[in-house]
């Protein structure tokens, strides 16, 4: 977890309501300038999108200063944009087409959740690392990165280390897909469609999942957004068979009520999508009030992508050699396998 998601937004009791709603301010505004950087140079750089120039943009101010702690806050509150932007987005997505592309993606994703927990646990195994540190990298690449992990990691009772050590690999591969994907989309010359799959089962993250779906293309951007949800909506379920394999085992204690344990697992703000979209989908917007919300969702996005690369810091990927062997090859094996199935399933 990088330095500025466990940096403290504000000393318990030090400020009212007020101060604490100013102290968020100026680091909202470095987000807001450095996504809005990144539209500008992408306007001189023929076929590319600001996505990646925003990450790289934020990557390049967390990995060479120290940034002051009144940014801090404001910086932080990426992930809240990533999530309202998301729940926003529903409207210029009818039921029927979220159906459309979530029905295939919902197979791509069971098989790609199986084949990352199940690869994980073998290579491990091979290298010689602790069961619990396997399965949650096999999580962290099947589910949505490191909130899945940190949710397995008290399901499972694994040891901090073992959770840090997760978190660093997937952190390190979240940040080279967003990259490389979008590269290899274009010299393979996939289309829209194909890539918001591929990327959408591929990459870990939600954030950075989002973020590589549009540094590909708005549609792509759209397509992956879907598949992705439809992966965060399986974490809670996901988490707690995990969590009965171990508990059966003796390894862990046992779960003692299981709907409360999906409920406070499940995503909510996938819900909040879901509604929205419904609300479109029965006419409840007009198409002006559609029209706004698509934009803020743009502008919010604007925000998640440059505080990706703000929470980017490579300091805090030191992962050992091991660990990130795994990491490799569980990412390499589902990226491949997730190619071909959307290619069999939804053609090139």
């Amino acid at each position: 977890m990088s330095t500025i998601q466990k940096a403290a937004v504000v000393p318990a009791g030090g400020l009212g309501l007020i101060g604490r709603g100013l102290s968020y301010i100026p680091g909202l505004a470095l987000l807001f300038g450095i996504g809005y950087a990144g539209k500008v140079i992408a306007r001189y750089v023929p076929h590319t999108e600001y996505v990646l120039f925003a990450i790289a943009i934020g990557m390049i101010i967390a990995n060479t200063i120290t940034l002051p702690r009144v940014f801090i806050p404001g910086v932080r509150t990426y992930e809240l944009w990533l999530k309202t932007g998301i729940v926003f987005m529903g409207s210029s997505l009818a039921l029927q087409n979220v159906a459309k592309i979530g029905g295939p993606g919902i197979f791509l994703v069971v098989v790609e959740i199986l084949v990352s927990i199940v690869v994980g646990h073998y290579l491990a195994k091979w290298f010689k690392l602790k069961e619990k540190l396997g399965s949650l990298i096999g999580v962290g690449v099947g589910i949505c990165g490191v909130s899945a992990i940190i949710g397995a990691s008290g399901a499972i009772d694994a040891d901090e280390d073992d959770q840090s050590y997760a978190i660093a690999t997937i952190l390190l591969f979240g940040a080279v897909m967003v990259f490389l994907l979008p590269i290899l989309g274009h010299v393979l010359g996939l289309s829209d469609k194909f890539f918001g799959f591929w990327s959408g089962v591929s990459v870990d993250n939600t954030a950075e999942t989002i973020a590589t779906g549009f540094a590909f293309s708005d549609p792509a951007g759209k397509v992956a957004t879907v598949v992705k949800l439809a992966r965060n909506a399986l974490m809670g379920l996901v988490i707690l068979a995990l969590a009965l394999w171990y508990a059966q085992r003796g390894l862990t204690g046992e779960v003692r009520n299981k709907a409360r344990f999906l409920w406070d697992r499940f995503p909510k703000f996938v819900l909040g999508f879901l509604a929205v979209s419904a609300l479109a989908t029965v006419g409840f917007f007009t198409p002006e009030q559609i029209k706004a919300m698509t934009g803020l969702s743009k502008w919010l996005f604007t925000l998640t992508f440059a505080g990706v690369g703000m929470a980017t810091r490579f300091s805090d990927m030191r992962a050992g050699f091991k660990p990130f062997i795994v990491g490799f090859g569980v990412e390499a094996v589902v990226t491949l396998v997730n190619f071909f199935l959307v290619l069999l399933i939804i053609g090139a």
